[in-house]
């Protein structure tokens, strides 16, 4: 059972298929967030995907190497690259025999597949739950409706409650301003299943603003839901140059499924200092210390283990909008931040 009094300390462990938990559990951090896929290939309690069994096996050495797995669950969609066919698209994560979208045999059925996923994966799922993913904006809810999406949402979180009562779940906005209230209310009211407010930030990247505007979000979602926050992805770019007002591309020329950032080949925000390494590792010292200091934080997730080697939006290399996240380089180098983080966790965390 989780401890709401203790900070979690995690880490989104993304863009690399080389298991290096010899690095994470140096840098002191006890969980990992991993994508989960839908477990079946042809019909509901059906023969498991490759995929779900690769997953599932994958969490096992991470486990053996004394980590803790938050397992996260597929939104109804996502668009993202498609290597294969070589163009971006819109991906179905929820098959057709799940049910139509929106309708009570779905919702049963959404339920019904995160009990199995809480069930099957047993103790190689640490207690804590991410619900699907940034459900309030389109890259990972496409057309579907809020109320379809919120709902769904919800399902997932009482399937995984029937299956572990103590587990704790939530959802993470793709930011916070005062147009998610609405989402917000439809997932965190009403005998809500969720045990924390997620929420995602790239300040200084993605918006406006550094790290230190971090305490008005979790102060005014806190205030709101009176749950606690948990900071499921933060982090800063390391290497990007930052564009100009003058240089942000019309709607109509953003090709769907991309980001701004893409057309571009960079931010529009920075930090005090620019997209380097050496700011990021500032950036992530400071950011944990208000984390730790700040009494409506459960927790927060470090964005991410290692640079990736192309854009998940447009399949390209050395695209800032997601290929320098990373605390290690592509070879899985630490960089500066890796070490800032090392010392930060020691420091405010006792670790």
């Amino acid at each position: 059972m989780i401890n709401k009094k203790d900070k979690i300390l995690g880490l989104v462990y993304a863009f690399t298929k080389e298991r290096r938990y010899d690095l994470v559990r140096d840098l002191g951090v006890q969980w990992i967030r991993f994508n989960i896929p839908f477990p079946w290939t042809e019909k509901m309690f059906g023969a498991p995907s490759a995929r779900w069994l690769t997953v599932k096996e994958s969490l096992r050495p991470a486990v053996d190497a004394g980590l803790k797995v938050m397992p996260s669950i597929p939104c109804l969609g996502h668009w993202g690259f498609d290597a294969e066919k070589g163009v971006t698209r819109w991906h179905e994560d929820w098959p057709e025999f799940v049910g139509e979208k929106g309708t009570p045999q779905f919702y049963d059925n959404v339920r019904a597949t995160a009990k199995f996923m809480c069930e099957d994966l047993g103790s190689l799922a640490g207690g804590l739950w991410q619900c699907m993913n940034e459900i309030d904006i389109t890259m990972f809810r496409g057309d579907y409706s809020e109320e379809v999406a919120a709902a769904a949402c919800r399902a997932t979180a009482e399937g995984i409650k029937q299956a572990n009562p103590q587990a704790l779940c939530g959802h993470n906005f793709a930011g916070w301003d005062d147009t998610k209230h609405h989402l917000g209310d439809r997932l965190y009211t009403n005998n809500t299943p969720f045990d924390y407010c997620g929420v995602d930030h790239y300040f200084g990247s993605m918006q406006e603003g550094s790290v230190e505007s971090w305490p008005r979000v979790i102060n005014e979602i806190y205030e709101r839901w009176h749950l606690p926050v948990l900071i499921n992805e933060w982090g800063y770019v390391s290497n990007a140059r930052t564009c100009t007002e003058a240089e942000r591309p019309a709607p109509s020329d953003i090709p769907e499924g991309w980001m701004d950032n893409c057309v571009v080949n960079g931010l529009f925000y920075e930090a005090p200092g620019g997209h380097t390494p050496e700011v990021a590792a500032e950036y992530f010292r400071r950011g944990l210390e208000i984390f730790a200091k700040h009494p409506h934080v459960l927790g927060n997730f470090l964005f991410a283990f290692a640079d990736a080697p192309t854009c998940w939006h447009c399949g390209r290399p050395e695209c800032p909008a997601e290929c320098y996240w990373g605390i290690v380089d592509k070879n899985l180098n630490p960089k500066p931040a890796y070490y800032a983080i090392q010392k930060a966790i020691a420091e405010y965390y006792r670790v």
